[in-house]
């Protein structure tokens, strides 16, 4: 829409203008001047238009309708960024949701920590070869610290009588000695003096490489292959931060907004959570009743007998992730918990002028002493 008063107004200055270029000829031509003067008005003449030349060549100011398409086309686009913005925070609830209570999660969360335990022959083999490689039988290339830290770890842990008991119980794993190599070495590694160029960080790193390299003796390479593989895929699996991060990125939220939304949402409160996911379980169940008696939105189904399948399914499903979410363990001071101590705190007087009755007398214990 054109505004009424601004294309008045340029239609009077196209008058003006037209009307002063009309009047100018006359002039010029009524007017008697000597040959210097004409000269004189004709360059004049000439500089005034070639200034009013470029007047009327300058570039115009927009038009409205221009002004108003482009505020428009703005606001659609702040609207459009803004749903979309609303949407991914609604998906990193839902993520947030999933990644901090994983309760309907079918597979081992924690493989990294899920390794073969060591047998007594196995126990055997590793003190064979870490005492070939103390003897100077193998072909691993060593300076005399980490010699020394090899002879201190084998005299102190694989031939402990702890670790026999470990291994025989089942308790020890191949992670857990190599674990236990990687702090006996940290603290000699750090009281080592510095040497240029070679930081203790790579010192570690090569210690750490040798000893895999003994505690794995001459093995067949595929099995090694398939060690490497599946410690690859225990590495794949991330922490509950490093997924809060990697979704951030993808999402492009922000650390604030993550740590208001997590707030907001109770995350860190296990029992919270259960009881939201039960409301909402309820909720499916009330909808799933209102269909099947009073009708609503089915999907397009071919036949009839369909929509009571549908119903059906439905309930079946959210009863399966009822009894996944009932299937978890009460966490440690949760709101059970408590409640069982404040029962017990809040016990009166005469309550345990009761319980006193059924406990036990002086003369219900009888203490028996030999001397010898």
């Amino acid at each position: 829409m054109l505004d009424p008063s601004s294309s008045e107004e340029e239609g009077e200055e196209i008058l003006q203008v037209e009307h002063k270029e009309v009047a100018a000829p006359k002039n010029i031509g009524g007017a008697r001047l000597s040959p210097g003067r004409a000269a004189d008005g004709q360059a004049n003449g000439g500089l005034q238009s070639r200034g009013g030349g470029s007047g009327r060549g300058r570039p115009s100011s927009p038009s409205p309708s221009v002004g108003s398409d482009k505020e428009k086309e703005d606001l659609e686009k702040m609207q459009r960024d803004e749903e979309e913005r609303k949407k991914r925070l609604q998906l990193y609830v839902f993520v947030m949701r999933c990644i901090a209570y994983p309760f309907n999660a079918k597979q081992p969360t924690d493989m990294a920590r899920r390794q073969q335990k060591i047998s007594k022959q196995q126990l055997q083999t590793v003190k064979e070869r870490f005492q070939a490689f103390l003897n100077g039988e193998t072909q691993i290339v060593a300076d005399e610290a980490f010699i020394n830290a090899v002879q201190s770890y084998y005299e102190v842990f694989l031939k402990s009588d702890r670790v026999s008991r470990m291994v025989q119980s089942g308790g020890c794993s191949a992670s857990d000695s190599r674990e236990v190599f990687k702090k006996h070495i940290e603290k000699r590694v750090r009281s080592l003096p510095e040497i240029d160029g070679l930081s203790k960080e790579t010192v570690l790193s090569s210690w750490i490489a040798k000893f895999d390299t003994i505690y794995r003796g001459e093995e067949d390479p595929r099995k090694h292959q398939q060690r490497v593989t599946t410690s690859a895929a225990s590495e794949l699996i991330l922490s509950k931060d490093q997924l809060y991060e990697m979704f951030q990125q993808i999402l492009g939220i922000k650390k604030f907004e993550h740590q208001l939304l997590y707030n907001a949402c109770q995350l860190d409160n296990p029992d919270e959570q259960a009881a939201q996911i039960r409301r909402e379980l309820d909720g499916r169940l009330q909808m799933a009743d209102q269909i099947a008696r009073y009708g609503g939105k089915f999907p397009r189904f071919v036949s009839r007998e369909m929509e009571a399948m549908y119903i059906e399914e439905l309930r079946s499903s959210v009863n399966l992730l009822m009894a996944n979410l009932e299937s978890m363990p009460v966490s440690k001071g949760g709101e059970f918990k408590l409640q069982k101590l404040k029962r017990g705190h809040n016990t009166s007087i005469m309550d345990m002028g009761q319980e006193d009755e059924n406990a036990l007398s002086k003369s219900d214990v009888v203490l028996s002493f030999t001397l010898e």
